[in-house]
């Protein structure tokens, strides 16, 4: 099943600088432009201009004409000093070019300058394919009774109510809207407008503007993302050739929809390859925006940016999102806890996150039953670095699209592709939005909604599926219901049918605050004609139990002689757990304590009714070439929501739980080691969040709150659940972070789980250092120092830099050259800014297996910092000109981990303090020569900084700055 892509940027969490936001005044004289990791030895980059034009509207030519004035001076540069490859933008105000390492610097100096950045590549993985015998032949009851009337895919059709093949249903959002007028942009659209599901009945083609609209060759992403749009289901294939390892038989039918069939599709970019850089995607929108007239672009895209980085790419949205036009964001392929990639941590778009469709899977694996509408496993969750959630969640695993075998990533022996991820998710969030444009303009005077309104509708018509407000944020992808209400919205010229819905503005709460209460207000919108009276319920999930023993078998190799099934070989004996009555949430987790990091297995679990529940999920690879460890995960987490009691299964399997079923199974492994399983249980906990309040008819209502912030730092996400007496009901995703104390304190994280995809899980903690502390100095400790389980530990200031770096294991805790590593980590800075900074903790992709979940303790203080200065010169003191003074510096070692120590002064008159190791808690004498290098008379003024080692590659601290201040005298030696 293909995912989503993602741009290559060395991994992080902070959106604290692209939060800052592009200021719209007049350029002004600036100091030099930071210089962030990546960009210094030149190559790609992106030069990001001071002034913005953020008053100027994306879609107005005078933009474009005051940006391409501004840039000219810098193009002419760049030019002239041997750049090439120059790209101006427009929805950012920069220059993309590639250009030498002294030509940034030149760049960084230039006052028009605010930032030269590195122009990331997005790259698109390649599923590899392995030989393989023919499968067994399953049940025709599996396929249609009438291969005449072939099943419709993608399943999401009918689980988002969009459109179903059951007669006589009425609540179908095709009924009222199908996307028409509406233009939706998304790359690589161009290279597949002949594909013949894109070609409508009167022959005229879905995707407009194609250079050569006969051309069917693009990605096999761009062909999902099309079909999950605007396929046209008049195309009869069979499962039995498209899905060739499954077993199906002839006739066996199906054909493929999108949700919005009559909306148009432009390419979103102007190159036709894959793999695009970062400034490629930004012209990519300038181009739908300005050019094509986009109402929607789908961002099936992201990546995870460099802390204290400028997003140019999230700057672009906001600039098109600030023109009117919907910005739809996946929000990555990397587990349920703390993965969100950028930009669908942007509050102004529509961030989307994945669940099951699980009927063609359970097909293709001999199963008549199944459950959907879980968080898949892949779906990225949790509460970003900025204190976001998801907005909402749409089928993103289990989905079918029409490709073509000679697109690059298409199966080469099918016309479709098994399609998932949020790659689809996206695309299907973008259609129903298309189909809420058409719903409202029909009955607003031709008016189209905003951006904000169109989320709005969205989140609040979506629909609970009980999962947490950090994975599902309002609910699974509704479009029946979003049309419906988009009729009903203010300003109607047609009386709609009654689909009562309650919309809420904002569409989600994030709070940041100390412990207690937090006072808060939402406006709830009644899209009904008569009046209604809600009730609203916080909800949060409690502790988790486990339920029954762990369970520690041998995996083993299959029997050779026998076909590997479609779903994979066994690997160990099937799991059998009773799940206890009346359980909110179910969690299985398996784990594989494997060094060699190279075993890929999954479970499968099926109910009581032997119906196909859940599929866990592992991206990563095994090591290769010379590199020491993949990016297995060594741990498996599905979780499902109110789960049947009785007797459950968990399959055991070689098999990564990708499903793409165009391939064969994958090939039993060489581990021969146990795993680990166990499940746990969890109820939500509820209590009371507001009384009844009546919302007259097609009226709003603010509805105060008083959210109670835990009193443990870091992450608490609830949700109020709001129950209108007309039947109407809306979640509302509660983000709520609780601040470590501005005196300091402790902290924990539980870290829970991996895919081996992009990034690890990401737990982030904030706090408001106050004025005038001496050095700001956080800890680190976890119990497993396995190389394999690394985390990297991030300290970011109020303005979005990254101060420093830490990292475990090391093993410089216990000496220079200590093979023995611990968990131990320090963040150490002098002279902390006052405000709120950020501390992150990042799990890497792979995890040790030894452990179904980890804890990572934390404390914070200030004042820590051991270092004292003799002999420095203090204000009013003289030292004579071309004289050396000694200085003296007493270094403690107070981080907790060994570290090697050295001196670095400002002014440059300052030489000596060499570097050396100091164990934890040892203490070190220094010395250094103050020789001063100004002119006689002149006043100086510096600071020596003790300076420590990281365990990160070249990562540095301060830990102490001690000032000195002196004027320089006559020469000693005249």
């Amino acid at each position: 099943m293909h995912r989503s892509r993602l741009l290559t940027v060395a991994t992080t969490l902070t959106m604290s600088a692209a939060l800052a936001m592009l200021g719209s005044g007049p350029a002004t004289a600036a100091p030099t432009a930071p210089a962030p990791a990546g960009a210094d030895s030149g190559g790609p980059v992106i030069v990001v201009l001071n002034n913005q034009h953020t008053d100027l509207k994306l879609r107005n030519s005078a933009r474009a004409d005051t940006t391409r004035s501004d840039q000219q001076s810098v193009v002419s540069d760049i030019e002239a000093n041997g750049g090439a490859d120059v790209t101006q933008l427009v929805s950012v105000n920069a220059v993309a070019a590639t250009v030498s390492a002294a030509e940034v610097s030149r760049l960084r100096a230039n006052p028009a300058v605010r930032e030269v950045v590195p122009d990331e590549q997005m790259t698109i993985d390649a599923v590899a394919q392995v030989p393989h015998e023919p499968p067994a032949k399953l049940s025709s009851k599996l396929c249609p009774s009438d291969p005449a009337k072939p099943f419709l895919e993608p399943e999401a059709l009918s689980v988002t109510r969009t459109e179903t093949d059951r007669p006589g249903d009425d609540r179908q959002a095709s009924k009222v809207a199908t996307g028409k007028g509406v233009i939706v942009a998304i790359d690589g659209m161009n290279q597949l407008a002949g594909n013949p599901n894109f070609v409508r009945p009167d022959g005229s083609h879905v995707v407009i503007d194609a250079p050569n609209p006969a051309e069917d060759d693009s990605d096999g992403e761009y062909y999902g993302d099309a079909s999950s749009v605007a396929g046209q289901g008049l195309v009869t294939y069979d499962y039995s050739k498209e899905l060739p390892f499954s077993g199906l038989p002839a006739g066996c039918t199906f054909r493929i929809k999108g949700l919005a069939p009559d909306a148009s599709l432009v390419d979103s970019s102007q190159i036709d390859i894959p793999n695009q850089r970062e400034s490629q995607v930004v012209a990519g929108i300038d181009h739908a925006v300005v050019t094509e007239h986009a109402d929607i672009i789908s961002e099936s895209y992201g990546y995870t940016q460099r802390p204290g980085r400028y997003s140019v790419f999230y700057a672009a949205n906001d600039a098109a999102v600030a023109a009117g036009v919907t910005v739809v964001v996946s929000s990555g392929d990397s587990g349920v806890s703390g993965t969100v990639s950028s930009p669908a941590t942007d509050p102004l778009v529509i961030a989307v996150g994945g669940t099951n469709t699980l009927r063609m899977v359970s097909q293709a694996y001999g199963y008549d039953s199944w459950i959907n509408n879980d968080i898949t496993p892949l779906s990225s969750g949790g509460t970003a670095p900025n204190n976001r959630v998801v907005d909402l969640v749409a089928p993103g695993y289990g989905g079918m699209a029409a490709c073509s075998p000679v697109g690059s990533d298409c199966p080469t022996n099918t016309l479709t592709e098994a399609f998932g991820g949020t790659s689809q998710a996206c695309p299907l969030v973008a259609a129903a939005a298309a189909d809420v444009i058409e719903a409202y303009a029909d009955t607003h005077s031709g008016a189209k909604p905003s951006p904000a309104l169109i989320k709005e509708i969205l989140t609040g018509t979506a629909k609970d599926v009980g999962a947490p407000a950090d994975q599902q944020g309002a609910g699974l992808l509704d479009v029946y219901a979003a049309v419906r209400a988009a009729q009903q919205q203010p300003g109607s010229t047609v009386a709609a049918p009654e689909a009562p819905a309650l919309v809420p503005s904002p569409s989600q709460l994030d709070i940041a605050a100390n412990a207690g209460a937090s006072a808060q207000t939402v406006n709830l919108y009644n899209a009904s004609s008569t009046p209604t009276t809600v009730t609203g319920t916080y909800r949060e999930l409690g502790a988790g139990k486990q339920f029954g023993a762990t369970v520690t078998e041998p995996v083993s190799a299959p029997d050779p002689s026998l076909p590997v099934p479609a779903y994979g070989a066994t690997a160990a004996s099937p799991i059998a757990f009773t799940v206890p009555a009346g359980l909110d949430r179910l969690t299985a987790d398996m784990i594989i304590p494997d060094p060699a990091n190279g075993t890929i297995l999954s479970f499968t679990l099926v109910d009581p009714k032997g119906r196909l529940s859940q599929i866990s999920y592992d991206y990563g690879t095994p090591p290769s070439g010379s590199a020491k460890f993949g990016t297995v995960s060594n741990i498996q987490h599905v979780e499902v929501a109110a789960p049947t009691p009785g007797a459950w299964t968990a399959k055991i399997l070689w098999a990564n739980g990708r499903a793409h079923l165009q391939s064969p199974p994958n090939v039993p492994g060489s581990y021969r080691g146990d795993i680990s399983f166990r499940t746990t249980g969890q109820h939500y906990v509820t209590k009371p969040a507001t009384g009844p309040v009546t919302i007259p008819a097609h009226s709003s209502v603010s509805v105060p709150l008083t959210v109670t912030m835990p009193a443990a730092p870091g992450d608490h996400p609830e949700s109020v659940q709001f129950v209108a007496t007309n039947g109407a009901r809306t979640s509302l995703p509660v983000q709520r972070r609780t601040l470590i104390p501005s005196a300091g304190g402790s902290f924990t994280t539980t870290i829970t789980s991996s895919v081996g995809r992009q990034v690890g899980q990401i737990s982030t903690f904030n706090l408001d250092v106050p004025a005038g502390k001496k050095d700001l100095d956080v800890t680190f400790h976890t119990a497993d120092a396995s190389p394999d389980n690394a985390f990297v530990y991030y300290l970011i200031d109020p303005d979005g830099k990254v101060v420093t770096t830490d990292a475990t294991p090391t093993t410089t805790v216990q000496g220079v050259g200590s093979d023995q590593p611990v968990a131990l980590a320090s963040l150490v800075t002098a002279n902390p800014k006052p405000g709120r900074w950020e501390i992150d903790v990042m799990l890497r992709l792979t995890t040790s297996g030894k452990e179904f979940t980890q804890e990572v303790h934390g404390t914070v203080g200030y004042d820590r910092s051991d270092a004292v200065a003799y002999n420095l010169p203090a204000v009013g003191s003289t030292v004579a000109a071309k004289s050396s003074r000694p200085l003296y510096f007493r270094v403690t070692n107070t981080t907790g981990v060994g570290r090697t120590f050295r001196l670095s002064g400002s002014a440059g008159d300052i030489t000596g303090g060499a570097p050396v190791y100091l164990a934890a808690g040892t203490t070190a004498l220094f010395t250094a020569t103050l020789s001063p290098v100004a002119a006689a008379g002149t006043a100086v003024t510096g600071v020596v900084n003790v300076l420590s080692n990281t365990s990160v590659a070249g990562g540095s601290q301060t830990l102490a700055a001690l000032p000195y201040s002196y004027t320089v005298g006559t020469s000693v030696n005249p």
